[in-house]
């Protein structure tokens, strides 16, 4: 499988997304103290594209999200991981795979009011993809090398308490923006708790 053009390396990618920030947090009249911060333990399903044979596959996920910054402009880092594990009868073999994703990007949240904010996000999500198969009784493992593509995302939050909110996300990842059916989904569903919010 061939890497897509727009592939860089994930240590870079972070880098232009923190010098992007960077100005706009400067620019900012506000201070430091009101930098607010959250952690969201998230589950949810990612429909994955998989190959061999080439196929869709509905994914439970789980993991967790850290935003920093301010409510117009925040840094996000996000960890997911899903297992699968399926049987085929025709040649009859029995798959199962391990999926980690790592997601960096920035994050905008928008008030619709008082219980509830809108929020869009983008940046790059490093794969990493342990399988494992069995077929006629004999069992090979391999790993796929980290691959980073661009994700988009929007989702709803709804306040709760002053510190803790519901968090709904819907996020596609581009693996490839010649072919657009080659697009990975995931949609999540996150408990948010907030520090130092405002």
């Amino acid at each position: 499988m061939s890497n897509p053009p727009f592939r860089l390396p994930v240590a870079l990618i972070v880098l232009l997304l923190t010098g992007l920030a960077s100005p706009a947090i400067a620019a900012s009249s506000a201070d430091l103290k009101d930098v607010t911060y959250s952690i969201e333990p998230i589950i949810g399903y990612e429909l994955q594209r998989k190959t061999n044979p080439d196929r869709s596959k509905l994914v439970l996920t789980y993991g967790a999200r850290v935003i920093a910054g301010y409510k117009i402009l925040s840094a996000e880092g996000e960890y997911t991981q899903g297992k699968s594990d399926e049987v085929f009868t025709s040649p009859a073999a029995e798959i199962e795979e391990k999926t980690e994703k790592f997601r960096a990007g920035l994050r905008s949240t928008y008030s619709l009011g008082s219980f509830l904010d809108a929020h869009l996000r983008a940046g790059a999500e490093a794969q990493k993809k342990h399988t494992k198969t069995t077929s006629g009784g004999a069992t090979t493992e391999s790993d796929d090398p980290y691959h980073v593509y661009p994700y988009v995302g929007t989702g709803l939050g709804i306040h709760v308490a002053d510190q803790i909110s519901l968090d709904a996300s819907v996020l596609a990842t581009l693996k490839d923006i010649n072919d657009l059916n080659k697009t990975e989904y995931s949609t999540t569903l996150g408990v948010k708790i907030n520090f130092n919010a405002k």
